[in-house]
């Protein structure tokens, strides 16, 4: 049977409960992250959370890394919210001044080094592997997704199941299915989003590997097996196709999957932590995580 998640308040820090700041190592270099838990009450299940952001911008300070550990938290959900590293912003006016610049796979290896010290970190709690999930936000879904297959590919254990808000899953935005019924104003919005996912996923990559770009992003071919996986779009969202076509690609590899559409919101809902949506997608996360616990 599975368990139910904690309800109520959590105590020490208005509603943020205990949260750690930790230091995550990854290949010569340090990683920031945070690690939530309600210590008032024992923890039912454990969360990796990564925000979105386009690959180079977001923090896990912003609403949808922060407010949303908090939430889970509330509910029992021990969250590590990782401050993955972040490619060059994308602009034509501005250049990158930083040191080397980041590229895919880091920001994928830096989610999978978090994975590992999740799992040191809840052992202690009594949590075992089917109680540890993994979930993100737009481009944060596309690093929950990569960092599950990089474990998978590694022999590692997969998460227990995947938890994806209005995900980033394709180089390339899948087409509306016929019949959409889009006025001008949204093919216009839909030719402007084709056009930035192109941009973003081609920065994530690097000029330099430009013929990788696929391998940057879940492939039909790499989903036997994938964990069950829900995932949670926007109705006015232009990246929505992405989720869709992610979640018939799952069915046709046979894994479990659950797709929900938030009414009346676009893109990063979760951003807006005092929003009825917000609330609403929160709950639909966690009675889905309360159901797939081991």
């Amino acid at each position: 049977m599975a368990e139910k998640l904690h309800r109520g308040h959590v105590a020490d820090g208005g509603d943020a409960g205990e949260i750690r700041e930790i230091a995550v190592p990854v290949e010569g270099a340090l990683i920031d992250a945070k690690l939530y838990r309600n210590a008032g009450t024992p923890a039912v299940a454990a969360l990796l959370w990564m925000h979105g952001g386009g690959f180079s911008g977001g923090s896990m300070n912003m609403p949808e890394g922060d407010a949303v550990s908090r939430a889970f938290a509330r509910e029992g959900v021990v969250v590590l919210n990782v401050d993955y590293r972040r490619v060059p912003p994308l602009s034509r006016v501005r250049r990158w001044r930083g040191g080397a610049a980041v590229r895919f796979p880091l920001p994928v290896l830096d989610c999978l080094a978090a994975w590992h010290r999740l799992v040191d970190e809840v052992e202690p709690l009594g949590l075992a592997a089917g109680q540890i999930f993994v979930g993100g936000a737009s481009a944060g879904a596309n690093l929950a997704a990569m960092s599950t297959l990089r474990a998978a590919a590694a022999g590692l254990a997969a998460p227990a199941g995947l938890l994806l808000a209005y995900p980033l899953l394709h180089p390339v935005l899948p087409a509306r299915p016929p019949g959409a019924g889009r006025g001008l104003r949204g093919r216009l919005l839909d030719r402007v989003a084709r056009r930035s996912v192109r941009m973003m996923s081609a920065n994530f990559v690097g000029a330099a590997n430009a013929d990788r770009r696929t391998e940057a992003f879940p492939r039909l071919e790499d989903l036997d097996g994938f964990p069950p996986t829900l995932i949670v779009t926007g109705e006015h969202d232009t990246l929505r196709v992405s989720g869709e076509a992610f979640a018939d690609d799952l069915r046709l590899r046979g894994a479990e999957v659950d797709l929900e559409m938030e009414l009346g919101v676009r893109h990063g809902h979760l951003n807006a932590p005092d929003s009825a949506p917000f609330r609403h997608t929160m709950s639909t996360f966690t009675t889905w995580l309360g159901a797939h616990l081991a």
